[in-house]
């Protein structure tokens, strides 16, 4: 995850580290990691207090939490904090100021807005509550909570994307010489709005068609369903959230190129916009035939776990996650190296560095997650996703080194 431009520039100012590197960076991530782990049991593990890893609960709780932040510090930067804040304030304070803002945000959105505003006066399928109290599908209350959560992480995902695009690709354009506030609430309104109409068409089908009998009336049958072999609407979640790291990684580990070399800011943003989302689709078909290579045998319908289209199409978004989770220890804890050479050159061991990193952290998650996470052994199984685990990870790390500013083995930023 990544931050706007004016505030990375602040971020990234060098020297930031207490520590020599790569002491700083190993003992931050380490620190995180057991941070990371003390949440997942307190919260998360099934086999701790809360159990909130359903998994389309936890899941959309973390994905909830990461669309705030992404509000509040690419959209808003910051508001209503002013930069004094941000800069002189005690960091650990600070930090817990921001992220605790943040979550109470997300709860409000999640269990207020989702489940007692929208789901009881409009589209009852964002609320697993109202769906038990309707009766029909929802006498079973596993199932209607689930799929109510389902529904609210395909729309955040529409909106997060949506949002960072339009920042990725045209700042705040057309609201640019606006005050702070007015631009901020511009872009945000409009990244829900695209983010409703892309919910609409890539996921509605899918969700309408959850219910018996179809809903023929209130949805298309899924358009999608005849070459994605599935009605799922995770075959859309593949390729977006491909598509999202890709966005994150023009800022994070390209420094912003190739788009900014086109100086027209409206064909920049064009340009890149179109190409982040061709890539993430072919993206996700590269990575099905990377899996009918490693399993052996092509997705087909009704087949097993890892035959399943529908699974196939959501782990090329979590391999997505795995490597996104890779690039932000290396651009937060790490200082982004290398940061010297050419761009190229650096873009390109970056971007190797976060696709290797990427796919350790997916090697240990399944061989390690059963004994500290909780989760069931093996890469494929029904009811379980790596998604919740990564997004909380991306949460904690990009908490961690934009609230608290890296504490305690990075040194302050100060203006």
């Amino acid at each position: 995850m990544s931050i706007n431009e004016e505030t990375s520039r602040l971020y990234q100012r060098e020297p930031s580290v207490a520590l020599p590197q790569p002491f700083a960076g190993l003992l931050n991530l380490a620190l995180i990691l057991v941070i990371s782990e003390g949440v997942w049991y307190g919260l998360f593990s099934p086999a701790g207090p809360v159990t909130l890893y359903t998994p389309n609960v936890g899941l959309s709780l973390v994905i909830t939490i990461l669309m705030v932040i992404h509000w509040g510090v690419d959209v808003f930067d910051f508001w209503p904090f002013s930069r004094d804040f941000i800069m002189k304030t005690n960091r650990f304070l600070k930090g817990f100021i921001l992220l605790s803002l943040s979550i109470g945000i997300a709860v409000l959105v999640m269990f207020g807005f989702y489940y007692n505003v929208i789901g009881r006066f409009g589209p009852i399928f964002f609320s697993g509550p109202q769906l038990i109290v309707s009766g029909g599908l929802g006498q079973y209350s596993q199932t209607a909570i689930e799929n109510g959560c389902y529904a609210q992480i395909m729309m955040n995902t529409c909106v997060i994307f949506f949002t960072i695009m339009w920042v990725r690709s045209f700042g705040f354009s057309p609201w640019q010489l606006s005050n702070r506030l007015t631009k901020s609430l511009s872009v945000w309104l409009l990244g829900i709005f695209l983010g409703i109409i892309a919910f609409s068409v890539l996921f509605y089908p899918h969700i309408a068609y959850q219910f018996y009998p179809p809903q023929i009336f209130m949805a298309v049958p899924p358009w999608w369903s005849e070459w994605a072999m599935t009605q799922s609407g995770l075959f859309h979640f593949g390729w977006i959230v491909s598509a999202l790291v890709l966005l994150y990684w023009t800022k994070m580990l390209w420094e912003g190129k190739p788009f900014s070399l086109i100086k027209t800011e409206w064909l920049s943003g064009t340009v890149m916009m179109v190409s982040v989302i061709v890539a993430g689709v072919i993206i996700m078909l590269i990575g099905n035939r990377i899996m009918d290579w490693y399993f052996g045998s092509e997705a087909f319908i009704g087949g097993n776990t890892t035959e399943q289209p529908a699974w196939r199409w959501n782990h090329v978004a979590e391999m997505a996650l795995f490597m996104q989770a890779a690039a932000v220890v290396l651009y937060y804890y790490f200082d982004n190296w290398p940061v010297k050479g050419s761009l190229p050159v650096r873009a390109l061991v970056r971007t190797v560095i976060a696709m290797a990193g990427g796919l350790l952290i997916a090697k240990l998650y399944y061989l390690l997650g059963p004994v500290f996470l909780g989760t069931v052994k093996g890469i494929g199984q029904e009811n379980d996703t790596s998604n919740c685990w990564t997004v909380m990870f991306l949460i904690l790390v990009t908490a961690h080194a934009v609230f608290f500013d890296g504490f305690p083995f990075k040194k302050k930023n100060v203006l």
